[in-house]
C-alpha cells in the first residue's frame, strides 16, 4: 500500500501543515491530470510499472 500524500504547505523538512482550503484545487488538478493520461503524485502508475518490469538495455 502506498502512502497518501498530506496536502498542505510544508513547514520544514518532513511537516506538512493540513491546508483544507486547498483540498479542491488538488482534487480538481489530479482529476484534470488522470482525465489527460498523466501520472497523479499518490497514485499508482501504470507506464512506470510496466517499464520497470524489464532490465535496463545493457545491464
Amino acid at each position: 500500500m502506498r502512502p497518501t500524500p498530506a496536502i498542505g504547505a510544508q513547514r520544514g523538512e518532513s511537516e506538512t501543515s493540513p491546508r483544507p482550503d486547498l483540498e479542491p484545487i488538488f482534487t480538481e488538478l489530479a482529476a484534470r491530470w488522470t482525465g489527460d493520461g498523466r501520472a497523479v503524485p499518490g497514485r499508482p502508475d501504470e507506464e512506470w510499472t510496466v517499464l520497470a518490469r524489464y532490465p535496463w538495455p545493457g545491464h
